[in-house]
Formats: C-alpha cells, sequence, structure tokens
C-alpha cells in the first residue's frame, strides 16, 4: 500500500482538465488502485479518475466530502450543491472508477476504496484545511454506507447519510422486470417528472446502469453493510439521516432505522414519506425540505 501511495503522489502531479460545467472546477487524475480479480489474485488498476469541487460563495464557512451512489455521477446533485455552495461551503467530490467522467471498472471499487480516494481528494481540494479542519461527509446510497463507515472509525466530525446502502435490498431499481435484472433508472430512483425537462439536474447518464454488470462490487457492498450492522457510532460524530418512503426499491428503510437506533442513537433521523432513493432530486416539496433540512443540519 507504501508504493500505491507513492505512486500516486508522483502521477497526481501530471493530472488534466476534466470535463466539468462551470463554475466546478476539475481535473482528470491517474489514480493507482489496489484490486481483486475474480480469482483472488491481486493487481493494480490505474484509471483516470475525475475530481473537484465546488466554489463556496460569500464568506467560507467548510468543506464537505461527497460519497456518491452506484451509477452516480459528481454533477448529477447541482440543486443541493449550488444551496449549499451559496450558503459559504466548497463541495469536493469525484467520481468511482466507471461511473461519471472516470474511467476504469466499477467492479474494482471497494467500500473501503471510497474512504481512501476521499482522503486523497480532501486533502487536494479542501480550502483553508489548516484552520476549517472539521471533516463532514455527504453519503448517498452506497456512498451512505461508505460514509458511515468513516463515521464509526471517528475519521469524520458529521456525517448526511441520504438513503444509505446500510440495509441495501438485493433486488433493485426495476428488479426483475426490465432488461438488464435490477436495472438502475431514473424513474426508480426520483418520482419527480426530470425524463427530457429542462430541470434535470442528471447530467451524465447511469453507468454502470445495474448491480448485476458489477458483481464484485456488489458483493463487497453487501458483506459491508452486514458489518456495518455491528457497529457503534462514538458519540461525538454527529449524523443526520433521511430516509425515503417504503415505496424506494433500493435500500430498507425500516430495517435502516432500526440498525441505527441500536448503533447510533444520537443521529437525528428525518423520514420523507412518498421519497424514492434519490431524496434531494424528487419532486419539488420534498426536495426543498430535503435541501433546507441538510443545509441547517451542516450550519448547526
Amino acid at each position: 500500500m507504501k508504493k500505491i501511495i507513492a505512486s500516486f503522489t508522483l502521477a497526481i502531479s501530471f493530472s488534466v482538465s476534466a470535463k466539468c460545467p462551470p463554475p466546478w472546477v476539475c481535473e482528470n487524475i491517474p489514480l493507482p488502485v489496489p484490486t481483486t480479480s475474480i480469482t483472488g489474485e491481486f493487481k493494480i488498476a490505474t484509471p483516470i479518475i475525475r475530481a473537484g469541487y465546488l466554489p463556496h460563495s460569500g464568506k467560507f464557512k467548510g468543506n464537505i466530502l461527497y460519497f456518491q451512489g452506484l451509477g452516480d455521477s459528481m454533477l448529477n446533485h447541482d440543486p443541493l450543491f449550488t444551496k449549499i455552495s451559496n450558503a459559504g461551503y466548497r463541495i469536493i467530490a469525484f467520481d468511482y472508477m466507471g461511473q461519471g467522467g472516470s474511467t476504469g471498472k466499477m467492479d474494482n471499487t471497494r467500500i473501503k476504496y471510497i474512504s481512501w480516494i476521499g482522503d486523497v481528494v480532501w486533502k487536494k481540494y479542501a480550502y483553508n484545511l489548516k484552520e476549517y479542519s472539521s471533516k463532514t461527509i455527504i453519503g448517498w446510497s452506497t456512498g451512505g454506507l461508505a460514509a458511515y463507515q468513516e463515521a464509526t472509525k471517528e475519521k469524520v466530525n458529521k456525517v448526511i447519510l441520504i438513503a444509505p446502502g446500510i440495509a441495501p435490498n438485493k433486488i433493485v431499481g426495476e428488479g426483475l422486470l426490465s432488461w438488464p435484472l435490477n436495472e438502475i433508472t431514473i424513474e426508480s430512483l426520483t418520482s419527480d417528472f426530470y425524463r427530457g425537462s429542462n430541470s434535470d439536474p442528471h447530467r451524465d447518464e447511469i453507468r454502470p446502469n445495474s448491480p448485476l454488470k458489477v458483481p464484485l462490487f456488489a458483493v463487497d457492498l453487501l458483506k459491508t453493510a452486514e458489518v456495518m450492522k455491528h457497529k457503534k457510532v462514538p458519540k461525538q460524530v454527529k449524523g443526520f439521516v433521511l430516509l425515503s418512503g417504503s415505496e424506494d426499491t433500493y435500500v430498507n428503510a425500516e430495517k435502516t432505522r432500526r440498525i441505527l437506533n441500536k448503533n447510533a442513537k444520537h443521529f437525528k433521523i428525518k423520514a420523507y414519506e412518498g421519497a424514492l432513493h434519490e431524496i434531494d432530486n424528487e419532486r419539488k416539496e420534498i426536495r426543498d425540505s430535503a435541501h433546507l433540512d441538510i443545509l441547517e443540519f451542516i450550519d448547526s
């Protein structure tokens, strides 16, 4: 691992501009990542990771790191991110391998690698890090599980978990009624009618569009979730959890609540009835409430 980190330090100096709409500031970073093949063979992959930040407006209040979901993109949540950046926070984000603007194979990603890459981009892009050392992570779905794991290790001060993958379902999205099976679609992520509209925040396509296309990652996610069910979060780590409604096919909100009530009793939990999985991009009355609640928690 020391050799990998040394290689990364060398590679990051050769980063080049990435495609991101302003005011995003992005780079393409060659990132050596340890991977394991289906036969158990250990090797190194060097995908090009898109990473960067959304600058803050007005008086600076702090840095916030975003962990995305499966098939997600760092550019797909601008309605929420814009509100946060306008309030004085810098949003730092990156795309997993094979997602958004990153190359490589998503099947080479593991939950622990999400945290490791998160540490790297945090140190690279955090503004005024010496004075504002407090670390806040927003994690959605898969990213919510990774953020929760960071919380159990006391590697973060605050977490905002949006429909986190703490209790993931095995049949997701369009389930068995589509091809590919378990297809991830906009219609199964949010009840708003974004498809083809000018207000659609989803800039990048869903890639991969099914967990069955990334079986090694999917197995790692399920195993990690099983382990995290028994891990407690220290009281000094503050948390706000946004739970979706019963129609969310990706995670089980009630199981998630039970796990958190056992392991993180001090976390604030709020359910958004009628919401599907992508709560921050839901129909107006839900997303406006969620955005306000998230910003209020960050400011607290």
